[in-house]
């Protein structure tokens, strides 16, 4: 599995990491297993909350403005015919 994540952290020494947890009893690497598992998980739940809140701003972006219903605010084809007529 390491293969496939060697190209997204080429600065990831392996052979290193793998002399420094030589050193640890069995205990101490399934602490820190479970550990990363957690903190994983913890990352993920960020994501998908981060994703669901861009979710809803795209959706409140998506839905059309009241301000186009209040006079003397211009439509988006008087702004268009300014700009136009500012060209000319």
């Amino acid at each position: 599995m390491s293969d496939n994540l060697d190209k997204y952290l080429p600065e990831f020494d392996e052979t290193e990491i793998r002399s420094k947890l030589t050193g640890f009893t069995r205990e101490e690497l399934l602490d820190m297993l479970v550990y990363a598992y957690k903190e994983k998980r913890v990352l993920a739940k960020a994501w998908d909350e981060d994703a669901q809140r861009l979710s809803r701003i795209k959706a409140v972006l998506a839905e059309p403005s009241n301000l186009l219903k209040m006079p003397g605010v211009p439509t988006v084809e008087d702004l268009r015919r300014m700009a136009d007529g500012e060209q000319e």
